[in-house]
């Protein structure tokens, strides 16, 4: 009888082990605080004139601290981030507006994997 629950406990050990592995990360205030600048300096860049520096000096922050965090959203970020650095070179007002609607998915989608947790 000893013998079975000991082999339980440790069945029951290593999957407690491999379960955590694909748990979403606790909840970071820091990242969501960077998530929320992102998007509030989305909305001031205006397409007349676009300038997408501070975006790029945002999001460089945020794809390299999700990265190192190892979150599941850091493919996602360093994209926004890559995205906003294509942005930054120029083009036409119907690029920019284009640009923007692309920038503000990627943080939509960060958004929802991040609240709840």
């Amino acid at each position: 009888m000893k013998y079975l629950t000991i082999v339980f406990l440790s069945i029951s050990l290593i999957g407690c082990s491999t379960i955590k592995k694909y748990w979403p990360r606790d909840h970071d205030p820091v990242m969501f605080n960077h998530l929320v600048e992102l998007d509030r300096i989305l909305e001031t860049v205006d397409c007349e004139g676009p300038d997408w520096g501070v975006m790029v000096m945002s999001s460089a922050h945020l794809a390299r601290y999700t990265e190192w965090r190892k979150d599941p959203q850091a493919e996602n970020i360093k994209g926004l981030h890559a995205h906003a650095e294509r942005m930054s070179k120029g083009g036409s007002k119907t690029f920019c507006e284009i640009g923007k609607r692309t920038a503000a998915q990627r943080i939509q989608a960060a958004r929802s994997a991040w609240e709840g947790r």
